[in-house]
């Protein structure tokens, strides 16, 4: 007997993350859906960074990319900012429905102090504003900032600093800590999977906007962290079930591409 076949998700990635540091969790995912795994501009080398840096600019590339795709049907996929992004789409009737993973909606759900979060913005702010995002990022003192902040493995931070570029940093980031215009849902079920003790991203106000904004509503609480410190395909098995992702599957419709046990 032939199992069924998988369903197309098309993942879009979080800041500071891209198909190379999340490696692991395309890979555990991939043994359930056909995965599309669609890297922002600037995130990775090989896909050239934007002109304009804007919500609509990204959401433009992740809709060419899925035409390009041609997929009968799909899920998509938001990581954390890259759920603002896909909120920014025009999505037809091949998509089935949205996989919000720790989503970020705007600034205000961010799970920053009001002093953290100003300082973060003014010297986001000074760097565009001089033009010096490509010379910080490039900078051998910056690394070193970066690496003695970061809670990241060295090897990932390396990864990172290599792969994405200076100026998509700098204004991603600027989007992150001032965007405050009100979340654009899709009219489409949603299942949001939030973070059991999410330090960045504020879960019950994000909660509360879901449950208010969405008629097909599954929520999953998951043991995955917002920025996980191991990104391995054993971490994300252990901490995001295969009973959780059956019944992702069912609650779309779909049927669960191998046995539970």
């Amino acid at each position: 007997m032939t199992s069924p076949s998988k369903e197309n998700l098309v993942l879009v990635n979080a800041f500071l993350t891209n198909s190379l540091v999340l490696r692991g969790l395309i890979d555990y995912l991939g043994k359930y859906f056909q995965v599309h795994f669609i890297d922002l501009p600037g995130f990775v080398r090989d896909i050239p960074p934007l002109s304009e840096v804007t919500l609509e600019n990204y959401a433009v590339h992740v809709q060419g990319r899925i035409d390009d795709l041609d997929l009968d049907s799909y899920l998509l996929g938001g990581i954390s900012f890259g759920f603002a992004v896909i909120n920014h789409m025009a999505l037809g009737d091949r998509c089935k429905g949205v996989v919000a993973i720790t989503p970020f909606l705007n600034s205000r759900c961010l799970n920053l102090g009001l002093v953290k979060k100003s300082t973060y913005s003014l010297l986001v702010r000074l760097a565009l504003a001089f033009d010096l995002t490509s010379k910080i990022w490039n900078h051998r003192l910056f690394h070193r900032v970066f690496h003695w902040y970061s809670d990241y493995p060295s090897d990932r931070i390396e990864t990172l600093l290599s792969q994405m570029e200076g100026r998509t940093f700098f204004e991603t980031a600027r989007i992150i800590l001032t965007h405050r215009r009100p979340c654009r849902f899709q009219n489409l079920p949603h299942v949001l999977i939030l973070s059991h003790s999410d330090r960045t991203i504020k879960n019950g106000p994000l909660l509360e906007l879901f449950e208010k904004e969405i008629d097909r509503l599954k929520v999953v609480r998951a043991g995955i962290d917002h920025y996980p410190l191991e990104v391995s395909e054993d971490y994300f098995r252990t901490r995001f079930p295969k009973e959780d992702i059956h019944d992702i599957i069912v609650f779309f419709g779909g049927r669960f591409p191998a046995p539970l046990s």
